[in-house]
């Protein structure tokens, strides 16, 4: 997956269990059981947040995956066209 499609997915406020597929590249279950854990400590954390059902907060996920935001908007701001160019 490219930085882009990542940063697009980063963008919005919620991750589901294909959201977490795609950025780490896991299987379904896997995705699941990662997606359960960060569910469970935004729980343990705060008890009364809303949050819905099939999903956990983007910023959490981030945070679980240690996610370096400013080197994925570098990546996805090389063109590679021009690379190929030279």
């Amino acid at each position: 997956m490219k930085a882009k499609e990542i940063l697009n997915i980063l963008a919005t406020p919620w991750c589901s269990n294909q959201d977490i597929m795609k950025i780490v590249n896991v299987s379904s279950s896997t995705a699941s059981k990662i997606k359960r854990c960060i569910e469970i400590e935004f729980r343990k954390k705060y008890p009364d947040k809303f949050m819905p059902a099939h999903c956990v907060p983007t910023k959490d996920v981030i945070k679980y995956f240690d996610i370096d935001i400013e080197f994925l908007k570098s990546l996805a701001s090389i063109d590679l066209d021009d690379i190929d160019k030279k």
